[in-house]
């Protein structure tokens, strides 16, 4: 044999070829990264999510729960998704806890608790999760106790100054409140106008409201105006819902257009109440002049959708005039009796 072939074949390291060096590198598992995962490619990494969330991965535990509580990419399941949240609580997961505390808050999946809430919100508050801090300081106002009004504004001013994101907007805005109506010391209209004006500012549409409020009491129609618009435009349907009977209500024939606006606008979801409501208010001229044309549009599209107080205004809208006319045309078809 060969010198050659016979160090090969005894494994000579000068004469084999290099064998190539494979490595793995952990990644570590986060629900920001899972939900990236989801907006990229749904389908596969919603069967990735489940597969982590069973073998014990906290963060994807938390992100399929959200999944099964929002019914996105799988069968929504309350009940599921709360089973979820507290596996992966119990890894102290901290958004993990706060999510419990929620599904206490809303009853999502389990029995409205408020006791059990403002506990799931105390534990991951105390750790520094800026949501449960939120959270904690709402549920001790709604209690009612004006002792844990001190706190609530401590957590809410905390939260404010900490930074831009969504939860500190929520925090900006309610601290302003504090200051504006002196829940937990005196009136400060000043620091009130400030706060507003950040998280307005910044996209809030309850501060950018609650600014056109101050801006409107001050005589500074124009600007108050334009921050209502905004808050109307960018906001969602249920901000919308909430506002526009408080709108209408005004003697102000310009905050009842803005009004009536949040109505055109949720109505443009196609949902049958909100078609009625808003035919209702263009109907009656609650905002201008009544527009029953346009009502009775809306209250006929409403109507096909099942919503059977549209259908009684439609047969309600129709004149004497309009009924004696079609029985005339009723009569003409009869065959005359012998």
């Amino acid at each position: 044999m060969p010198a050659e072939r016979a160090a090969t074949l005894n494994g000579d390291a000068a004469s084999a070829p290099p064998r190539p060096i494979i490595q793995v590198r952990p990644q570590r598992v986060t629900a920001d990264g899972l939900r990236k995962m989801l907006a990229n490619n749904p389908q596969a990494a919603v069967r990735w999510v489940k597969a982590a969330a069973q073998a014990g991965l906290a963060p994807a535990q938390l992100v399929f729960g959200q999944l099964l509580l929002d019914g996105r990419g799988i069968a929504g399941d309350p009940k599921a998704a709360f089973a979820w949240f507290q596996k992966a609580a119990a890894t102290g997961d901290l958004e993990a806890r706060n999510m419990v505390g929620r599904c206490y808050e809303q009853g999502w999946g389990v029995a409205v608790d408020q006791a059990r809430a403002t506990e799931s919100f105390e534990i991951a508050a105390q750790a520094g999760h800026l949501w449960a801090q939120v959270n904690l300081a709402q549920m001790l106002m709604r209690g009612g106790d004006p002792k844990d009004r001190p706190r609530a504004f401590a957590l809410f001013k905390v939260a404010a100054e900490g930074g831009t994101s969504k939860a500190n907007l929520k925090a900006m805005n309610s601290l302003a409140r504090f200051l504006e109506e002196g829940w937990a010391g005196p009136r400060d209209p000043a620091g009130a106008l400030f706060w507003y004006m950040k998280a307005a500012k910044l996209g809030d549409h309850w501060a950018q409201y609650n600014l056109a409020t101050i801006l409107y009491r001050n005589g500074d129609v124009e600007s108050a105006d334009r921050w209502l618009q905004r808050a109307i435009t960018n906001s969602d349907n249920g901000f919308r819902r909430r506002i526009a009977s408080l709108l209408l209500a005004q003697p102000g024939a310009t905050l009842r257009r803005r009004g009536l606006e949040a109505l055109q606008r949720i109505a443009e979801g196609g949902q049958p109440g909100d078609l009625y409501a808003y035919g209702v208010a263009l109907e009656n001229g609650v905002a201008g002049s009544p527009d029953p044309a346009s009502a009775r549009v809306l209250f006929k599209t409403a109507a096909k959708n099942g919503h059977m107080e549209a259908a009684d205004r439609l047969r309600a809208m129709r004149s004497p005039t309009k009924l004696l006319a079609a029985f005339v045309r009723r009569c003409r078809v009869m065959r005359p009796l012998r």
